[in-house]
């Protein structure tokens, strides 16, 4: 691993932490607004404790029985995963040659994270592919979209910061 690596490394570290707090930050906004809704955080931290006892799959995850730390689950996992995709989106960038703070690579690649909630996290948690089998007023699919692409401003709007590009 070269040292320039490793520092793209470490600046994918800080770029997660900081587009993983301005997608929660923005998504809190949203919610308050009544322009999304979500998964609920206890969900996915019993989904995660899940796995961890060797469950991946849920016919419904809201009917599942409540675990002890699903909270501290769904923060430690949320940022975990923020921050490995940041660490790939910055270090994938320069191996592509590609700035990171460029505004449509970056909400591009927000984008493309909603792979995750709509093809893995929802179905996992027994609502379906884009979570269309899920509770209609959590709007699963328009909110994760919208909460992605928040994930995606804020690795622009850090890389920017951070000068990256």
């Amino acid at each position: 691993m070269t040292g320039e690596t490793i520092v793209s490394m470490v600046f994918g570290v800080c770029v997660g932490v900081a587009a993983t707090v301005t997608m929660d930050v923005l998504a809190s906004a949203s919610r308050r607004v009544g322009l999304a809704a979500g998964a609920k955080g206890q969900w996915v931290g019993r989904w995660y404790l899940g796995i961890a006892r060797g469950q991946f799959v849920h016919s419904n995850i809201a009917a599942a029985p409540e675990q002890a730390g699903e909270k501290w689950a769904t923060l430690v996992g949320h940022y975990a995963i923020g921050i490995a995709l940041a660490v790939l989106y910055v270090v994938g960038a320069g191996w592509l040659g590609v700035s990171p703070d460029v505004f449509l690579v970056a909400l591009g690649y927000g984008f493309a994270t909603c792979v995750f909630p709509w093809f893995l996290v929802f179905p996992a948690l027994g609502f379906g592919l884009f979570g269309l089998r899920g509770p209609p007023e959590l709007r699963l699919f328009t909110s994760s979209l919208m909460n992605h692409l928040f994930y995606g401003f804020g690795l622009w709007w850090i890389a920017k910061v951070l000068r990256l590009g």
